[in-house]
């Protein structure tokens, strides 16, 4: 069998793997996952936002870059988003200072609620990394998209749907927790 690796083949892993953690974890852990991330994601690009206005340029900013070997000053704040974006995500997961509590029945309709906030844990936190390594703001706007990037939407189909639909992995964990605050224990009993 000749497995060639791809990138369509990576974001495929590396879904599964975040799903399959996600079911691990339980409902409630998954759900401070997902609202660990967005709170990541702004304070991310915040951070990647503030660097960029006032160290880019600068003789110190460039020598750290040139030191980590980044190529450049924007792919040196393009690292640091997503470097302070995992690392929050997984400081939140581990150590965040607030409690999930659901409704914990044991239904099919509770295992196939906390399966979707599974998957859509997975679809928020690779299209984050993906919007991010893309060099534009989520918070501000603007930007260009880098060309790493570019190159990675060229080769993967997955890579290029997760990036033109992240508006979508962005606004359906809240939607859907929005929507099992109302009805979540109706459907889970």
């Amino acid at each position: 069998m000749d497995l060639k690796f791809s990138w369509d083949l990576f974001i495929l892993v590396f879904f599964v793997i975040i799903s399959s953690y996600s079911l691990i974890i339980g409902k409630n852990n998954t759900i401070k996952v997902l609202l660990g991330s967005y709170v990541a994601l702004v304070a991310a690009d915040a951070i990647g936002g503030l660097v960029s206005h006032y160290f880019m340029g600068t003789q110190m900013f460039v020598a750290v870059a040139r030191e980590a070997q980044m190529p450049g000053d924007e792919e040196a704040v393009i690292f640091l988003k997503v470097l302070v974006f995992v690392l929050m995500v997984i400081l939140f997961a581990v150590r965040g200072a607030f409690v999930v509590d659901t409704h914990r029945g044991n239904s099919v309709a509770s295992f196939m609620l906390h399966l979707v906030y599974s998957v859509l844990s997975a679809g928020l936190i690779i299209s984050t990394i993906l919007v991010l390594i893309s060099g534009v703001s989520v918070i501000g706007g603007g930007g260009t998209v880098s060309e790493a990037l570019t190159s990675l939407t060229d080769q993967s189909f997955l890579v290029k749907n997760m990036v033109y639909y992240h508006k979508v992995w962005f606004a359906a964990p809240a939607l859907v927790f929005l929507l099992h605050s109302f009805v979540g224990d109706r459907l889970e009993s």
